[in-house]
């Protein structure tokens, strides 16, 4: 039996704001995503009903917006103003024609409705740079009489949106990024843009551009470099990661590879653990030689399992469906135990962005004129969310006698990956169990308990979410936890193959 003991552990604060998501101008996120005027549930501005719940139902805080490789030849100001007179573009990133009926004001507009109240904006620091930064700046939150401001106040929005953090681009090292830079330019202009943006709003926290993917060759000596640039006048170095089964790992090109076994494809989140925990010491090794007292906090704004478009593609068309996927359990399990990846870590990670909400690698799928529905990896971060407050702490704790298992890639790795979190009411276990056996864990508690319950998502490893059947995977009530009213000890029985939430209240 494996056994959790929560007594004397090291404790971190996590908020709301460490799991969002996001927003992008590419595929069907946006249009017939969550933006579809003549939908049966649509509302007066146009934005999808039925997404607008699901949005509501994930609690998800945080938001990303609206890149991505969209925002490296994006132009902010095509997006206000007059619907019909909006100039329509080719979106050269994703091969599609952008109308531009979506824009800022709409986001602002939208993100009311669902909710959300920590939006991230990405400006455009690869075709563009300090001046279209600052014009962006001044028109989202400018609050005095001045041009850019008073533009906002004309098309109807009176009040700053008093957004707070801001990305200094995307994946400018990229190789497949429009305007790619160096290092050192990069870095240079994303210093000088962040000071520039500080100097008109200094209650703004800036994201600097880190590697694309730990699977360049230019990582992590690109995150040294521009933080070496930026250090002093930035707040995050921002991190990104996805992971595919079988096809490419360079996820810009559909050759395939060799596909996972499934003990090795579930242990593949150990790669989030490295990664964080590499960002940190480079960021904290550049502390060290700038003789710093700031320690640089990580944005892990864009993360998730991938799968390549289960449509077929349609460049240049108004919707190019680049990315539409459903996730199955095997990719649930994973998409899970990168989120404890995430949540051990926020020590460190204070903003993450799963990508992306609508239809591309999502969380809902939906179809135009249709329904829409939930991946199962949807009600995991619903999970997550919903104990997430201005009064939670992870608990930092580790399994002993528990189960390992080695892999040609990955050597001793615990069958079961959990994150306990005191929420200030009840101790919550997030538990994946990655064998096929039921795993049974012994929790002792600081303190005694007055009630407990225990949820989880299990199935069959290839069962989906669909649009004929879009409840196979949800998170359901379990009885396999034993629960002892008054008793520190508890006892929880983890099905095979499951997303587990045990909650204790105190």
């Amino acid at each position: 039996m494996a056994k959790l003991n929560l007594y004397n552990e090291q404790r971190f604060d996590v908020r709301p704001q460490l799991f969002g998501s996001f927003l992008e101008h590419m595929g069907t996120v946006i249009y017939t995503g969550i933006y579809e005027p003549g939908h049966p549930s649509a509302t007066p501005e146009g934005f999808r009903g039925d997404v607008l719940k699901l949005v509501r139902e994930l609690g998800v805080k945080t938001l990303r917006y609206p890149g991505g490789n969209y925002t490296s030849s994006y132009h902010w100001e095509d997006t206000i103003g007059d619907q019909a007179t909006r100039p329509k573009r080719m979106n050269i990133a994703w091969q599609s024609l952008e109308t531009n009926q979506f824009g800022l004001d709409e986001f602002f507009q939208w993100i009311q409705q669902a909710d959300v109240d920590n939006p991230i904006l990405t400006v455009n620091l690869g075709t563009r740079g300090i001046d279209d930064a600052l014009h962006e700046l001044e028109y989202v939150n400018g609050k005095y009489d001045t041009d850019w401001a008073n533009l906002r106040r004309q098309n109807g929005h009176a009040e700053p949106y008093g957004v707070k953090y801001w990305c200094l681009g995307n994946e400018l090292d990229g190789p497949w990024q429009v305007a790619r830079k160096t290092p050192e330019e990069y870095g240079l202009l994303a210093n000088e843009t962040s000071k520039a943006m500080k100097l008109m709003d200094p209650d703004i926290e800036t994201i600097l551009v880190g590697s694309s993917t730990p699977r360049l060759d230019t990582y992590p000596s690109w995150d040294f470099k521009v933080l070496m640039e930026a250090y002093d006048n930035v707040d995050y170095i921002a991190m990104h990661n996805y992971i595919d089964r079988d096809q490419s790992e360079n996820l810009d090109q559909q050759a395939l590879r060799d596909s996972d076994d499934l003990p090795t494809y579930l242990a593949r989140s150990r790669e989030f653990d490295k990664q964080i925990d590499e960002v940190a010491t480079i960021a904290d090794a550049v502390k060290a030689l700038k003789h710093s007292d700031k320690t640089m906090k990580i944005s892990f704004d864009e993360w998730n399992v991938h799968h390549f478009s289960q449509k077929k593609p349609q460049p240049w068309g108004e919707h190019n469906p680049v990315d539409w996927c459903y996730f199955d359990l095997a990719d649930t399990l994973l998409f899970g135990s990168m989120a404890l990846a995430i949540l051990r870590h926020g020590d460190r990670v204070k903003l993450s962005c799963q990508a992306l909400l609508v239809n591309t690698i999502p969380l809902i799928l939906t179809d135009e004129g249709g329904n829409a529905w939930a991946n199962p990896t949807y009600y995991v971060l619903q999970s997550i969310l919903k104990n997430l407050s201005d009064t939670s702490t992870v608990i930092a704790s580790s399994l002993t006698d528990s189960q390992n298992y080695s892999t040609k890639r990955y050597q001793d790795v615990p069958v079961i990956d959990q994150v306990v979190m005191d929420t200030g009411s009840a101790y919550v276990v997030f538990a994946v169990n990655r064998g096929e056996k039921a795993q049974t864990i012994s929790v002792a508690l600081p303190a005694a308990i007055k009630s407990g319950h225990m949820e989880h998502i299990v199935g069959e490893l290839g069962d989906k979410n669909t649009r004929e059947h879009p409840e196979t995977l949800t998170l359901q009530p379990c009885n396999d936890l034993t629960v002892e009213v008054g008793s520190k000890a508890q006892t929880a029985t983890l099905s095979g193959y499951s997303w587990n939430v045990l909650t204790f209240d105190y």
